[in-house]
C-alpha cells in the first residue's frame, strides 16, 4: 500500500509540474526606473549637453552603432528583456508627446523611464526616480491598455546604483564625509518608489543593489578603494531589511534584490577565469582632461582611445560595464555560480532570476552573449 501511495503521489507531482510549465505565459510588460545602468535612450539625442550616449564609440559591440546606452552593447535592461522574452521597452523620451493612447502600440510591452545620471535625489540634475514613477503613473492613468491584471503580470526593474553617493563625493572633492548619512534616505526613497508602484498595480519587482563605486576606474585603476565600504555595506544591509519589510506588508508582491555588489566582486576576484584583463582598466579611456568617452576636440579628433579587444574588458568607461561585462553579471543573476562545491547566489529572495520568473508563472528564457533584441 505504501509503495502504491508514493508512486501515485510521485506521478501526480510530475503531472502537476508539467501542467504548470504548460500553463506558463510570457510576462505582459517590463517597466524600468533608474539611472545609466538601466537607461536605454532617455537622454535627448539632439541636445549636445547630454547626448553622449548617442555618440560613438557607444554601441560598438551591439548593435554596431550608438543606441542610447552607456556601454559597448547591451545593458541589464536588455538582458532582463531577454529573460522575460520581451523586447527592450521603449524609452519614455522617444514616445510621441508622452500620450498613452497615441503610443498604445509602442508601450504595450513596457516603458523605460530610467535616465542616466539620476538618483533618488537630484544627483546630477536629471529626472529623479520618484519623478520617473510619477511619469509612469500619469502614462498608465491615461491608458486603456493597462488594467490591474496586466500590471500584476508585469515586472518592474529599479536601478539606483549610486549616483546620489557619487554626486556628493564629487561635490566634496572625493571626501567620504556625509556618505553614510545619505544611505538611510536613499534606501527609504527606493522603498517608497516600490510602494508607489505597488499602489499603481505593479506586483513584481527587481530592485538593484548599489554598485561598488569604489571599484570604478574613475576611482582607482588597480583595485577597489575600501574607504567606500562602510557606505556600500550599510546600503546593502538597509536595502535587504527594507525589502523584507515590504514583502511582509505588500500583499501579493514578489520582490527580489539583484546583488550588484556581490556580482561585481565575484567577477573581480575571478577575472582571469572570466577572461578579463586588467579588470579595473576601462576599454574606452579618455585623454586630454575630459570626462566622457565620446568627446572630440575642435578638429573632431577623438579624445579617447578604445582597446583592441573589448571582449577582454569588464569596464567600458569610467564606471559602466561592457556588453560582455553586463552579460557576465546577468549570467550570475540568471544562473548563479559555483565555487568549489558551494553554490553562489546573486539574487536575494530567490535561487536565481530564471527560477524567480518561473515562480511568477511566466516563461523564462536563457540569455546569450550573441542574442539580439529590437533596439528602441
Amino acid at each position: 500500500m505504501d509503495t502504491m501511495f508514493w508512486s501515485a503521489l510521485f506521478l501526480v507531482t510530475i503531472l502537476n509540474l508539467y501542467a504548470g510549465r504548460g500553463s506558463a505565459e510570457k510576462a505582459e510588460a517590463l517597466f524600468v526606473f533608474g539611472d545609466s545602468y538601466a537607461d536605454t535612450g532617455n537622454h535627448d539625442p539632439y541636445d549636445q549637453t547630454v547626448n553622449q550616449v548617442w555618440r560613438k564609440p557607444n554601441g560598438l559591440d551591439w548593435p554596431g552603432y550608438p543606441a542610447g546606452r552607456v556601454s559597448s552593447g547591451k545593458i541589464q535592461t536588455d538582458f532582463w528583456g531577454d529573460i522575460l522574452g520581451l523586447p527592450c521597452p521603449v524609452s519614455y523620451e522617444l514616445l510621441k508627446n508622452h500620450d498613452c493612447e497615441a503610443d498604445a502600440e509602442r508601450i504595450t510591452q513596457g516603458v523605460n523611464f530610467a535616465v542616466g545620471g539620476s538618483g533618488i535625489f537630484r544627483a546630477y540634475g536629471f529626472t529623479t526616480i520618484p519623478e520617473q514613477v510619477k511619469q509612469f503613473k500619469k502614462l498608465i492613468a491615461a491608458s486603456s491598455g493597462f488594467d490591474s491584471h496586466k500590471l500584476s503580470r508585469s515586472v518592474a526593474l529599479i536601478s539606483a546604483a549610486g549616483n546620489d553617493y557619487v554626486a556628493l563625493r564629487d561635490s566634496t572633492n572625493g571626501s567620504v564625509e556625509g556618505l553614510v548619512d545619505l544611505v538611510e534616505p536613499v534606501v527609504s526613497g527606493t522603498m517608497e518608489a516600490v510602494k508607489d508602484l505597488y499602489e499603481s498595480g505593479l506586483r513584481n519587482f527587481v530592485v538593484s543593489n548599489v554598485a561598488p563605486f569604489g571599484c570604478a576606474p574613475q576611482i582607482g585603476k588597480t583595485s577597489c578603494d575600501s574607504k567606500y565600504d562602510d557606505t556600500i555595506n550599510l546600503h546593502t544591509k538597509l536595502l535587504t531589511e527594507g525589502v523584507h519589510h515590504l514583502r511582509s506588508n505588500l500583499e501579493g508582491s514578489s520582490i527580489i534584490i539583484s546583488d550588484l555588489v556581490a556580482a561585481f566582486y565575484h567577477i573581480f576576484s575571478h577575472s582571469t577565469q572570466y577572461g578579463f584583463e586588467d579588470i579595473f582598466m576601462p576599454c574606452c579611456d579618455v585623454k586630454g582632461g575630459v570626462n566622457m568617452c565620446t568627446e572630440v576636440d575642435e578638429r573632431g579628433r577623438a579624445l579617447f582611445e578604445v582597446c583592441d579587444n573589448v571582449d577582454n574588458k569588464f569596464f567600458w568607461d569610467f564606471g559602466h560595464p561592457t556588453h560582455r561585462g553586463w552579460y557576465e553579471v546577468m549570467s550570475l543573476y540568471a544562473y548563479g555560480a559555483h565555487e568549489g562545491n558551494r553554490k553562489l547566489n546573486f539574487i536575494e529572495g530567490a535561487s536565481n532570476a530564471i527560477e524567480w520568473v518561473q515562480s511568477l508563472g511566466f516563461l523564462a528564457h536563457d540569455i546569450s552573449l550573441q542574442s539580439a533584441t529590437a533596439v528602441l
